[in-house]
């Protein structure tokens, strides 16, 4: 008999009596508790890291915004033709 063997007889025999059924419910409790506290705070995590990449993105936009305006004021139609293309392909 390999270790699957008795581990398996083991947990048979375990969940046979009282006590190895309430030592088992306390394992699968704290398993479930640490899967939620594991969930919550990679959540969080992630959460925060769409935060940061929103505002990167929002501070790209106002660069190429401000970079156009910018252009058509000093009469460089090309770049600024080029800035309001990369503009409106931002905001789709």
């Amino acid at each position: 008999m390999g270790p699957w063997g008795i581990a398996a007889i083991a947990l048979i025999g375990a969940t046979t009596t009282d006590g190895g059924r309430k030592l088992l419910r306390a394992a699968a409790k704290n398993v479930i508790k640490a899967g939620i506290i594991a969930k919550e705070k990679g959540s969080a995590a992630i959460g925060e890291v769409k935060e940061q990449l929103a505002d990167v993105v929002a501070e790209v936009k106002a660069e190429v915004h401000a970079e156009a305006a910018e252009a058509s004021n000093n009469g460089d139609k090309k770049t600024a033709k080029a800035s309001a293309k990369a503009s409106a392909s931002d905001d789709a």
